[in-house]
């Protein structure tokens, strides 16, 4: 009954704001305090792992003052947490904000259909000055949040830093001069490293045991070098957009990928991959960052190792005319904020979030409290205070007693101007050697409606569970390249094209 009453709500959601009168709290004069007179809004959120609690966070408290709005706190340690807001959705009332909630695709259209989420569309425009304007510099964001029926029911977190989305190709500067070598800028350098690499012993114990090149695992195999055979992943998927922009094609039964498998064969057969990358779990990938053992191997940034002997290289060219890095998208973590329909300040609620989307708001939001824990460069950037990025407990536990953002899934703008945390000095020179590869229209991850979220997922898991299957094999060697055509024929048989078609439509309502 009540989800009921909280979709006739949305229908009728503009009168009946009005009659209520919540615009009157609201300050008109400045973005802060926020409104006249004090007001208290609640907030169901997942507590990260290593968060202290919210209530005694820096962040929530300065911003309580800043704002005039008081906040009632109903976050959920994150054992547990799918469990509670599973319970969350069948209770009949709801807390006003969800803030860092882990919102899925489909729990956004299911409860956006039902009246539990609000349309935001008509508040982003009218409170939500600092968030439209990020739109309207990324496109790409409107219709990664906007649902089939042309409402938003939840905001992404704007992630506009090139090096927060891109995995580095970081090469051990060490090891290359240690055998005299060069940085490999093609194949086949890449190929003379790699092999110098797999004989050096460069922990002197006798054995030739160091890794010339890694990566975490298989998918991030494919996906690190994909791009430099002319691959792209548009709407999150394996699939290159047509030079037009118009017309999507699935490319795991190309001959690009065909070659991608083919090199990664020769790479296996001679040992000079980690065969690990078929099994292992990333806490193992990291243990061999943070002890030097590989040469050459891919990460987003350098916070898992001591990068001194390692710089980030460019990708390597002779497998492609034109050639891609692989990147996720502006509006990278989506279903990050919602209100609901027992909100009943919901244009403050909307200026309360949109605030944190601008420069000094990111600043509070990443940073905590000017003069407790940051202060500013030259420049009038933030800057950590000792004892923060260098504590020995880690920077992300550290800052997940201040701020939010740590762990993930917060409704945060990171730029290259607030980003030190996740995108160390070398980290973003790194990234300075793929920038040159990312000048391309990249499209993301739309939402779908409940029925095409349904197909899609038996579409995805039928496609990727036979590809990555087929892929282990075609690389170990245990299945031959003269089955080729019978791996592509039974991708096509497994709805291929239908697949394609599902985001081919999307694609065309941007045209």
């Amino acid at each position: 009954m009540k989800k009921l009453l909280c979709l006739v709500l949305v229908l009728c959601m503009t009168p009946l704001f009005a009659l209520a009168d919540t615009k009157d709290v609201l300050n008109t004069e400045s973005e802060l305090p926020i409104v006249t007179e004090p007001i208290t809004l609640s907030i169901f959120g997942k507590q990260g792992a290593i968060h202290a609690e919210w209530s005694t966070m820096d962040f929530f408290q300065k911003y309580q003052e800043m704002t005039g709005i008081t906040l009632e706190f109903n976050q959920v340690p994150s054992q547990g947490y799918d469990e509670a807001k599973a319970l969350m959705w069948t209770n009949d009332t709801y807390d006003d904000m969800l803030v860092a909630p882990g919102l899925s695709g489909t729990e956004i259209i299911k409860y956006g259909d039902e009246g539990v989420l609000l349309p935001l569309e008509d508040l982003l425009k009218e409170y939500a000055p600092n968030y439209t304007a990020l739109m309207e510099k990324y496109p790409d964001v409107e219709g990664r949040i906007t649902a089939p029926d042309g409402h938003i029911y939840a905001l992404a977190a704007i992630i506009a830093v090139n090096a927060a989305r891109t995995q580095k190709i970081w090469c051990n500067t060490a090891w290359l001069e240690a055998l005299n070598l060069q940085v490999p800028t093609t194949f086949d350098e890449l190929e003379e490293v790699l092999r110098a690499f797999k004989t050096y012993d460069a922990n002197g114990n006798g054995e030739a045991d160091e890794i010339a090149i890694a990566a975490s695992d298989l998918s991030a195999w494919i996906s690190d070098f994909a791009g430099m055979y002319g691959l792209q992943y548009q709407f999150g998927q394996e699939m290159n957009l047509s030079e037009d922009g118009k017309t999507l094609t699935s490319w795991l039964t190309s001959d690009e990928f065909k070659a991608l498998l083919q090199w990664s064969n020769k790479m296996y057969e001679e040992g000079l991959m980690d065969p690990d990358i078929f099994t292992q779990e990333y806490s193992k990938f990291n243990a061999k960052m943070s002890g030097q053992m590989m040469g050459i191997f891919f990460n987003q940034a350098d916070d898992a190792f001591d990068s001194t002997n390692y710089i980030g290289i460019a990708p390597f060219a002779g497998n492609s005319d034109t050639i891609y890095v692989s990147s996720g998208p502006v509006a990278r973590d989506m279903g990050t904020f919602a209100i609901t329909c027992d909100c009943d300040y919901p244009e403050a609620a909307m200026r309360w979030i949109d605030y944190l989307f601008s420069e000094e708001g990111s600043y509070l939001m990443r940073y905590g409290i000017e003069g407790k824990t940051w202060t500013r460069d030259e420049n009038g950037y933030p800057v950590y205070v000792d004892g923060i990025l260098n504590n020995p407990n880690g920077s992300g536990p550290t800052i997940a007693q201040f701020c939010i953002w740590p762990g993930g899934g917060s409704p945060q703008y990171l730029n290259d101007r607030n980003c030190i945390a996740v995108c160390s000095p070398t980290t973003q020179a790194a990234q300075a050697a793929l920038d040159p590869y990312m000048d391309f229209v990249l499209y993301a991850e739309p939402l779908f409606d409940t029925d095409v979220n349904e197909r899609l997922l038996i579409l995805d898991t039928d496609i990727t569970t036979y590809m990555k299957s087929c892929a282990a094999k075609f690389i170990r060697g245990e299945m031959s390249f003269d089955e080729w055509d019978t791996y592509c024929s039974t991708l096509e048989s497994m709805g291929l094209q239908e697949w394609v078609g599902i985001y081919q439509e999307r694609l065309d309502t941007y045209q």
